[in-house]
């Protein structure tokens, strides 16, 4: 049998070693909740212009992405994080030309083409129009939560996955529960679930994980909603989703930007405003059921327009009595 040993050196070239791997790795952003802006530079009479400089510019976090347009006078920026947008297109020779108000949602792509003008570049034309609702770039069906319709609705539980239902297609089993969501009728442990690029399945259930069942009570593992950014739902994926034949139901989070920004709240049901019980009549105290549910969060930049935070939290306690009664037989 053959031993061998690493001393103190050997130990720290290894972990500087490892040290320099990570670091040298590239920055990946979460391709499930990324979204993608592209389009084309062309001049008045429809003609490309290929090698136009066009910057993508996050206005929340103010980070921008410099391209360069290709000989077909197109252009791509992908792995954008959800928020608000502008694009600015600079040739030589003619005007430039910027394009605001552009809200990119999760897993979308939003397609702005730009036409420049003969001109001086110091001069600038901006366009405030605000870009197609119907989808141009694919056929997948389905559509998205925004973050508005997430925290402006009525919800139960507070449980996303219950505003899945509103979008067509996606409906509760029937005779099931919160946790049945199917999608044009294929079971629903076929429905995929991601969050922030993250797989969220259960390997055994084929469920949720988070706001997954739990073994009593409601979900195991909450995700507040005042965390999410927006929900995206596709009934007919593309390939590149080809883990399951059901929905695929995409989860992004909220980030922090350059403005310091949070949420603080606190819902709850106490005893003293529920009605008695039917078979719970005086003089017999009143049962206790009683409800909590309490967190926060909050999101800003640790270095302006390049690293962010974004931090949440929320709990639950609940207390449910369970009304009994006993007789027992006159003798």
């Amino acid at each position: 049998m053959n031993f061998f040993r690493l001393n103190t050196s050997d130990c720290l070239r290894v972990l500087v070693a490892g040290v320099c791997v990570l670091l040298g790795c590239l920055p990946a952003f979460s391709q499930g909740s990324a979204g993608r802006i592209l389009g084309s530079v062309t001049d008045q009479s429809g003609g490309v212009i290929a090698g136009a400089t066009v910057t993508v510019t996050d206005v929340q976090r103010g980070v921008t992405r410099t391209l360069t347009t290709d000989q077909a006078g197109e252009y791509l920026a992908p792995d954008l994080l959800p928020g608000s947008y502008s694009v600015r297109a600079v040739a030589t020779g003619f005007k430039t030309i910027e394009r605001t108000g552009l809200l990119l949602q999760v897993r979308q792509d939003i397609r702005v083409d730009l036409t420049l003008q003969p001109g001086e570049q110091a001069q600038t034309v901006t366009v405030t129009e605000e870009a197609p609702q119907i989808e141009t770039t694919n056929a997948t069906l389905g559509g998205t939560l925004s973050n508005e319709t997430i925290n402006d609705l009525p919800l139960n539980g507070r449980n996303y996955q219950n505003l899945l239902v509103l979008r067509p297609g996606m409906m509760i089993y029937p005779g099931g529960g919160g946790w049945t969501q199917i999608t044009d009728g294929i079971r629903p442990e076929d429905n995929q679930y991601i969050v922030d690029g993250l797989t969220n399945d259960n390997p055994l259930t084929g469920l949720t994980i988070i706001n997954g069942p739990g073994v009593a009570g409601d979900a195991a593992t909450i995700l507040p909603i005042d965390g999410i950014q927006e929900l995206n739902i596709l009934e007919n994926p593309p390939a590149e989703y080809g883990g399951k034949p059901g929905g695929v139901v995409t989860v992004g989070i909220k980030s922090g930007t350059n403005t310091i920004h949070g949420t603080a709240y606190a819902f709850g049901r106490d005893t003293a405003f529920d009605a008695r019980n039917f078979f719970n009549q005086a003089p017999e105290p009143q049962r206790q059921v009683a409800l909590e549910q309490y967190g926060a969060t909050i999101g800003g930049s640790i270095k302006k327009d390049k690293l962010f935070y974004f931090l949440g939290y929320e709990a639950e306690s609940y207390s449910v009595a369970i009304q009994t009664r006993r007789s027992s037989p006159k003798r």
